[in-house]
């Protein structure tokens, strides 16, 4: 996070100003960074990017620094849902419109990821994954690739996802899920066993 951009953001998006604005001002500001390796340590570098790292303020004030991409979002018609540094895009809509949300879903990214670029934050192709929900019936009837390019990288469709530690199929059928939450099970009781 740029502290600049930061703290312009909020005065403009939140009407923080005077007094706070000062106050997180001088919390962001004139810190340094040193590195230590072998009892040597380095000459402080200031740090004009970030937040203390184990900070309470520091998911909070990733949120206040992303709450732009909420309206990019919902410009291009698609729900989401963002917890700390995580974002999740989705849509509802029958088959018949699967180009459609194709269009959509990439237009929507590479709006995202413009954003992204002018305030200096970048998405990560290797965290980034889709998932299409609907039956098994309809699976078998779709022969329509579905991908997203980021950042000249493609994004395929992922047969399951974990979000917030729920593992879900294409099916919702929690199959996997369910395996997952046994195998820990049988492990944590051999533990307990031995």
């Amino acid at each position: 996070m740029d502290h600049s951009i930061l703290l312009s953001r909020f005065s403009y998006s939140f009407g923080i100003s005077d007094t706070v604005l000062a106050w997180f001002t001088s919390y962001l500001t004139d810190r340094t960074q040193t590195i230590s390796v072998n009892g040597s340590k380095s000459l402080p570098a200031p740090l004009h990017y970030g937040v203390p790292q184990g900070s309470v303020l520091g998911p909070i004030l990733f949120v206040l620094y992303t709450q732009p991409l909420s309206k990019i979002i919902q410009h291009h018609s698609l729900y989401h849902h963002s917890f700390s540094d995580d974002n999740q895009l989705y849509i509802s809509a029958n088959l018949a419109q699967l180009q459609e949300i194709i269009r959509t879903s990439q237009s929507c990214i590479s709006d995202v990821q413009a954003w992204m670029h002018n305030n200096k934050l970048q998405l990560n192709p290797d965290k980034t994954e889709m998932i299409l929900i609907t039956s098994k019936h309809n699976q078998k009837s779709l022969s329509l690739p579905f991908s997203v390019d980021l950042n000249g990288t493609s994004i395929h469709l992922s047969s399951s996802v974990r979000n917030l530690g729920v593992t879900l199929d294409q099916n919702l059928s929690f199959q996997q899920h369910v395996s997952r939450t046994c195998q820990i099970c049988y492990f944590e009781l051999r533990r307990i066993n031995s």
